[in-house]
């Protein structure tokens, strides 16, 4: 499948996904808004990094491809967790709570779509 392709599936889905969550729980345009520009931050460099990693470690890598996703999600809830915080939508716990739940729930479901 085209690179391109799978970075603005997995984009448009994730934005979706915790676009509904924002609006469902948090309902401030703005935190929406933040939550699309930190997708767009993250989500691309995250899937990036797995189809270039992806694409030069031999097969069969399954352990070694989700060690990299566990890596890159963390990370990527860490980088969303500041912006959070410091674009002033959550205190710091709270921004915390608020990137690990987004993150795992878009994270949930691409993993059961695919």
């Amino acid at each position: 499948m085209n690179p391109f392709f799978i970075i603005v599936r997995n984009l448009l889905l994730t934005v979706l996904i915790e676009g509904v969550l924002v609006l469902v729980f948090v309902r401030k345009s703005e935190t929406l808004y933040h939550s699309v520009l930190v997708n767009m931050l993250t989500n691309p460099v995250v899937n990036l990094a797995l189809i270039f990693w992806g694409s030069f470690v031999p097969l069969p890598a399954i352990p070694y491809y989700y060690i990299a996703t566990a890596f890159l999600e963390v990370a990527a809830v860490i980088m969303e967790w500041v912006l959070y915080y410091k674009m002033g939508d959550f205190a710091f716990k709270k921004a915390f709570f608020a990137s690990l739940l987004l993150n795992a729930a878009s994270f949930s479901f691409g993993f059961l779509i695919q």
